[in-house]
């Protein structure tokens, strides 16, 4: 039997399983719609993932950003724990792409944009998201928004998950998320860069498979952004960097991205970088067209004196006249 209430919220219907247990859209008494997160027994049971989730939630309920979900409020002692966040009626991103394939380079200059604006909100409350990718992005009407902040960490503290050890969804988290376990605020930056890849290419840089032979390419092969439009890809091989701390701070991403004027597509880029090439092609005429212009002219001039001749010596000069005309025209 499903609970008909979490807290002071509501519960309207049932939404599907989420990363920590089953999702409900819920109701406020105000009747403000919210995300459910009713908790699953296995990790309400253990303290180590109840502890790390309270001291994560306390630090996601400072984030308040247009681009993150915001965690609303939660009762981790009740009979049973749940979570409510703000509810955004929106496709993840993988959904997007899986329908309509890559997005356009002005979408996925936005997407940017809106995900670095994002991960400054994060990283300024003192926390990390840890698994930002196209599963944790959904592309609103208003723009991108990064939502399951405050989960990650959790999920590693538990044996229930992976052993403990945060890997990260394969093809995504950074290399020292595999390596050791950890991800901070460089993590995120990298995610960034693979989800960017993702946004250009509908893959992610480090291809898809078995997860070990995944992990083993982000620690060891360079990332294909083959795709990636050459505008952004300085920036997506600075965020794909392997070591953290060579890394861009999100403000520099949302900066650089911002500042980038995208070309009008439909010119090949040598034409744009010759736009006198482009004047002569398209408004002077070339040398045979003149040559045409210029015979005509003169055929029409010969025609204007044809008729004035013509009214001075009568219709048999005008039929001789005639007869030469027509056997030029027909040379030419």
């Amino acid at each position: 039997m499903h609970p008909r209430t979490a807290g002071p919220y509501t519960l309207l219907r049932a939404l599907g399983p989420g990363r920590v247990g089953a999702l409900h859209l819920g109701r406020t008494d105000k009747g403000a719609r919210v995300m459910i997160t009713i908790i699953r027994a296995e990790f309400t049971r253990d303290p180590s993932f109840l502890a790390c989730l309270r001291e994560d939630l306390d630090l996601a309920y400072r984030v308040r950003s247009p681009r993150v979900t915001a965690v609303l409020d939660g009762d981790l002692q009740a009979e049973l724990p749940w979570l409510a966040t703000e509810y955004v009626e929106a496709p993840t991103m993988r959904e997007v792409l899986a329908e309509s394939g890559p997005l356009p380079p002005e979408d996925q200059q936005l997407l940017g944009v809106g995900l670095a604006e994002a991960l400054e909100a994060i990283h300024a409350a003192g926390t990390a998201h840890r698994d930002l990718t196209p599963d944790t992005v959904v592309l609103a009407p208003d723009g991108p928004r990064v939502t399951d902040l405050g989960i990650a960490r959790a999920l590693v503290a538990t044996p229930l998950t992976r052993g403990g050890t945060l890997l990260g969804t394969p093809g995504y988290g950074a290399p020292e998320q595999i390596a050791d376990g950890v991800g901070e605020p460089a993590s995120d930056v990298f995610a960034l860069g693979t989800v960017l890849v993702h946004a250009a290419t509908a893959r992610s840089p480090f291809g898809s498979g078995d997860p070990v032979a995944v992990f083993d390419r982000v620690l060891h092969s360079w990332p294909v952004i083959d795709g990636v439009p050459p505008e952004f890809a300085p920036i997506v091989e600075a965020c794909l960097n392997r070591d953290p701390a060579e890394r861009p701070e999100p403000r520099q991403i949302r900066d650089a991205l911002a500042g980038i004027d995208l070309r009008p597509t439909g010119y090949p880029e040598a034409i744009q970088a010759q736009p006198t090439a482009v004047t002569r092609r398209i408004g002077q005429p070339s040398r045979g067209c003149r040559a045409f212009r210029l015979t005509a002219s003169a055929l029409q001039m010969a025609v204007l004196v044809t008729l004035l001749l013509a009214v001075l010596h009568g219709p048999a000069w005008v039929e001789g006249v005639a007869q030469s005309i027509q056997a030029a025209l027909a040379r030419f």
